[in-house]
């Protein structure tokens, strides 16, 4: 379904919008759905790896663990690996969207284990996650969500030691099924999937896996959705099956 918006030289039955340079537009957006209240949502961002149509984005590599299983993870680390999204110069209050992904081996959520100098890595433009890390621009990174893979480091765990960093504040998702696993660690989704143990707390927010963020004023930032670690992909990775982020 297409939306017209924000342009009223174009007619209100054309397919689209003009964005802040008063060009034409053609986006996807979802008028029927009400999310977190609202409805009128823009997709910015689409990763959907189960379709074969399509690929990773530039900055990430294809990963096809098992046949029929296509995930994107990073090509290579330590470090972060960022795919940026416009939003089309259209002024936007909130940001919601969805993760799936999975554990590949032994992340470590927010807990830093190894890093070079400046130590730790606890700086938004640093992997202070193993995991997703979703921000804007203005022009300096601004913290919306993180999607962390931490199986018995994540804040959440019953009796956990650990913590996130000061920016995400609470805009966060923990979970790590699946950890320690290189062969068939596609078999257990995270973020959406079933807590167990000492992990039950992390599954108790109902909007999981998707995330709602509301901002204080309208914004143009463009999205930016980074896979980070702070170690090499052997050691740890989070490798992702679907992306989906709008603003409205």
């Amino acid at each position: 379904m297409l939306l017209h918006r924000h342009c009223p030289t174009i007619p209100p039955d054309t397919t689209g919008f003009c964005n802040s340079s008063n060009a034409a537009v053609n986006v996807y957006c979802d008028l029927v759905r009400y999310l977190n209240g609202s409805r009128g949502w823009m997709r910015v961002a689409y990763v959907n790896m189960s379709d074969s149509n399509q690929t990773c984005p530039s900055a990430w590599t294809l990963y096809t663990p098992t046949t029929g299983v296509r995930l994107c993870g990073r090509p290579r680390g330590p470090g972060c690996f960022s795919v940026n999204y416009t939003t089309y110069g259209v002024p936007y209050s909130k940001v919601c969207g969805w993760v799936k992904g999975y554990n590949y081996n032994t992340n470590d959520g927010f807990n830093r284990v190894s890093c070079a100098s400046p130590c730790p890595y606890t700086a938004i433009d640093q992997p202070y996650v193993d995991g997703v890390s979703i921000t804007r621009n203005s022009p300096s990174r601004k913290h919306l969500w993180s999607y962390a893979c931490g199986g018995g480091t994540c804040p959440c765990n019953v009796n956990s030691a650990y913590t996130a960093p000061s920016f995400v504040e609470s805009d966060w998702y923990c979970q790590g099924q699946g950890g320690g696993n290189t062969s068939n660690y596609y078999n257990y989704p995270l973020w959406g999937g079933a807590c167990s143990g000492s992990q039950a707390p992390c599954c108790t927010n109902p909007n999981r896996p998707w995330f709602y963020k509301t901002l204080s004023t309208k914004i143009l930032d463009n999205l930016e959705v980074r896979i980070c670690a702070d170690q090499s992909i052997t050691d740890e990775d989070t490798r992702l099956q679907n992306v989906e982020l709008y603003t409205t």
